[in-house]
């Protein structure tokens, strides 16, 4: 998914207003509690006069409780604390009174969605991030004179940076960077334009994206909304809707400067007549009807959304000012003034980022509950077209015993990121049979087969297993079965035919197949340095694609010899090695290479092998020593725009502290429990 920056901005007068600020109890770190509560006298509008988007700066603001009033019913999020920060060009960002130095300027600032790192443009005309504070500044692409970036935005949840960039060809287009910088466009490759933008030819700014998901509710929306000027010269909204359209984008309605809400049910865009209108998404008809919600308002443009979904920001000449999101009569909607200082204005939310600590001892309830907190119901599987984006549901559960640590990697290559389910001795269990209907159940009118993987021999999981499986009431289940040692069959098993990429590792690093799983491209095993004929049967039908070579990605020593060994038959494919003998090395370099900056991660250590297959469910897994090692800690540290919640399976008692303190400082709380595990 993407999200972008801003283009043309309509620069309009405004009014001068009154700012009372009243300090109220802050509870998380930052900075303390305000409410504004201003209004502006109304003032006729003089006629617009047109302008390109600057980008202001950053600013630590005092924490903002959202101000009471009438809600809509798409707007559900409940009230939250968070910050105003307004930039503006200059190295001085302003937080509410605070103000806050930069070591370079900040302009088009915008806050990542835990709350932790600013997006903005630098002095050298560079994507760069940092921290609130204005300290750990990261320079995520290269400078380039012959180029002009702006407006900035997070989407997929803040792990991807999408950006407005006018080209040598003087055109703007729509670019991303991954907010961790592992795709490290500062050392060039390929042009990341974004993919839905490719082909409109450009004169594409003003991005704004969302990824809001939550596990176990069908809302989930993946939306990107840009501006698009047209060859007409007309400056239209434009959505790329992933949960109802098919690829690329569409035109919405005509207007500028879209922002859409953190749940991505709505749009607010200035419309025609200048004035902000808010309208519903996804948009079932051809003639959208947006409602207007300001009445002689001056918006220049740079709207933004408080994190509750109940005020909508923007930016006039004079400062920063803010409207309900909903009016409680059309006609009256007070403004009140956000800040006397012009800028660009954006939200930061104030919760503190989670990190889970499940350090229990039975595998059988740490797995359910993760299962729980992280898997749909079966019934809930959304029916219309691209409406499961985001959701997390699944077909196939995977089984093993408490006891056998030698089925883990093929438990854990079988069940792919899927559920895996722990039998207390290898027997049924009623708690886990239960998980079973809650995840393969389906809605009324359905007939999907779904399939259930034990691994073990009969000796390991008994028989009666299977008879009980087969004659769950409501379900057509297919039982599998895999002796411990049949990882690659397993593997193999549950690849579809047509991919273009596979991830392979040896059947004995545990550690490299956890890491792996999660990924969009299915994971082989090797036997060692040897290939099995499961793997190698599949990897002579990889797929060609028209835009990259077939790919190989072998993780560890042992499947980099595998690939490269000779058998009857192989199709010829790029092989790119991921680490090298170290497994924990291994294990991070998977995380870095194979994943596009996720916003969840998991942590667990190779001690206990149970806990690690539990932490592919809420991957990606990153298996650890019993402590973290320099590297880790540095990749934390970077991924700290990105990640929303970090999930510590089993280790030593102290690090959940040292993974905390890695990944967020000292703004992070601990979590006991799998609540709300999400995509």
């Amino acid at each position: 998914m993407t999200s972008a920056g801003k283009c043309l901005l309509w620069l309009t007068a405004l009014t001068t207003a009154s700012v009372t600020l009243t300090a109220c109890n802050a509870t998380d770190a930052g900075p303390s509690a305000v409410d504004v509560v201003a209004t502006r006298t109304p003032h006729p509008a003089p006629s617009p006069a047109p302008s390109h988007p600057q980008a202001p700066r950053h600013i630590a603001v005092p924490a903002v409780t959202a101000p009471s009033s009438p809600v809509a019913a798409v707007t559900t999020q409940p009230r939250t604390r968070f910050a105003v920060v307004v930039s503006d060009g200059t190295d001085v960002v302003r937080v509410g009174p605070r103000q806050v130095r930069f070591s370079t300027t900040v302009t088009d600032a915008t806050v990542s969605p835990n709350g932790m790192d600013l997006a903005f443009v630098d002095r050298l005309g560079n994507i760069a991030l940092a921290h609130l504070d204005g300290t750990g500044l990261r320079v995520l692409t290269g400078a380039d004179p012959g180029v002009r970036r702006a407006q900035p935005t997070f989407e997929d949840g803040g792990s991807e940076i999408v950006f407005s960039e006018r080209g040598h060809d003087g055109v703007w287009r729509l670019k991303e960077v991954a907010a961790d910088g592992h795709d490290d466009l500062t050392a060039g490759g390929t042009d990341p334009t974004v993919e839905e933008t490719a082909a409109d030819g450009g004169h594409d700014t003003a991005p704004t994206a969302t990824w809001f998901q939550a596990s176990h509710d069908d809302s989930a929306r993946s939306v990107l909304l840009f501006e698009h000027r047209t060859p007409r010269g007309v400056t239209k909204v434009y959505v790329a809707d992933r949960n109802q359209r098919g690829f690329g984008a569409y035109a919405l309605l005509t207007g500028r400067a879209p922002a859409v809400s953190p749940t991505g049910d709505q749009v607010a865009l200035i419309g025609p007549r200048g004035q902000i209108e808010v309208l519903a998404l996804p948009v079932e008809t051809r003639r959208p009807h947006p409602a207007r919600i300001t009445w002689g308002a001056h918006p220049t443009g740079h709207l933004a959304w408080t994190p509750d979904g109940r005020r909508i920001l923007f930016s006039t000449p004079q400062g920063v000012e803010s409207v309900s999101s909903t009016p409680a009569r059309p006609g009256h909607n007070p403004v009140r003034v956000v800040s006397g200082h012009p800028g660009v204005a954006a939200a930061a939310p104030l919760a503190r980022p989670a990190v889970g600590a499940f350090t229990g001892t039975d595998p059988v309830s740490t797995a359910l509950a993760v299962s729980r907190a992280r898997f749909v119901d079966g019934t809930d599987i959304p029916a219309g077209e691209g409406d499961s984006v985001g959701i997390s549901w699944v077909s196939h559960v995977t089984l093993l015993s408490t006891d056998d640590p030698s089925a883990a990697a093929t438990a854990a290559a079988s069940a792919a990121g899927g559920p895996i389910l722990f039998l207390p001795h290898g027997r049924p269990d009623p708690r886990v049979r239960d998980e079973i209907l809650r995840l393969l159940q389906q809605p009324r009118g359905y007939r999907m087969t779904v399939t259930v993987d034990i691994v073990g021999t009969t000796d390991d999981v008994a028989s009666s297993v299977d008879r009980e499986l087969r004659s769950l009431e409501g379900l057509k289940v297919r039982v599998r079965r895999f002796a411990p040692d049949a990882g690659a069959d397993a593997a193999a098993a549950g690849v579809r035919a047509g991919s273009d990429a596979f991830v392979v590792v040896s059947k004995d690093d545990l550690s490299g197949i956890a890491s792996s799983v999660g990924t969009d491209n299915p994971v082989l095993l090797s036997d060692g340095s040897s290939m099995p004929s499961a793997t190698t049967a599949r990897l002579d039908r990889i797929a060609d694609s028209p835009d990259a070579p077939a790919t190989v990605y072998a993780v560890g020593r042992d499947a980099q010899a595998a690939v490269r060994s000779s058998w009857p038959g192989k199709r010829p494919f790029r092989i790119v090695d991921v680490g090298g003998t170290d497994p924990t090395d291994d294990s991070l370099t998977a995380v870095q290479t194979l994943y596009d900056a996720p916003g969840r991660l998991s942590v667990a250590t190779s001690a206990d092998w149970r806990d690690v297959l539990i932490a592919t469910m809420a991957g990606p897994a990153l298996v650890v020593d019993q402590s973290l090692s320099t590297a880790a800690r540095e990749h934390l540290a970077a991924s700290e725009a990105v990640l929303r919640t970090v999930d510590v399976f089993g280790g030593p008692r102290g690090l959940v502290r040292s993974v905390g303190d890695a990944a967020y400082g000292d703004r992070y709380v601990v979590r006991p429990a799998p609540t709300d595990i999400t995509e």
